[in-house]
């Protein structure tokens, strides 16, 4: 539902937020992966809203990790399972925020990565 940015031939505005994101397709032509690029440094409640907004109103948040590099989170949602069936049979997400640099800032976010073909417990592999 994101509108193309003119400025950037293969990325979408970011909505509310100044911005783009930059996606990936599956075969089927589901998208299974945005990128949400913000234009200035988002703190992190900021940056949930924003992640939030993509997510299916039936998804249940799993954890919420806080690593060195990034804080990743999972949800899962039924409807999303429905949705993209092959692509995404179990329904479930990660958000993942980064910073600028090698260590993450929660005052500083600088990349938000939603991606539908992690699995449960995909945190566990470095940012």
């Amino acid at each position: 539902m994101h509108v193309r940015d003119p400025q950037t031939a293969s990325d979408y505005r970011l909505g509310a937020a100044s911005g783009h994101v930059g996606i990936r397709c599956s075969a089927d032509g589901f998208v299974i992966e945005e990128q949400i690029h913000p234009l200035n440094q988002t703190p992190a409640g900021t940056a949930l809203r924003i992640a939030l907004t993509d997510v299916p109103d039936d998804a249940r948040k799993i954890y919420d990790h806080m690593h060195e590099a990034c804080r990743t989170l999972q949800y899962a949602s039924a409807e999303l399972a429905r949705q993209l069936g092959d692509d995404d049979r179990d329904g479930h997400l990660s958000i993942t925020f980064q910073s600028d640099g090698p260590t993450y800032n929660p005052a500083s976010v600088t990349l938000i990565r939603i991606d539908v073909v992690d699995i449960l417990g995909a945190d566990s592999q470095p940012c």
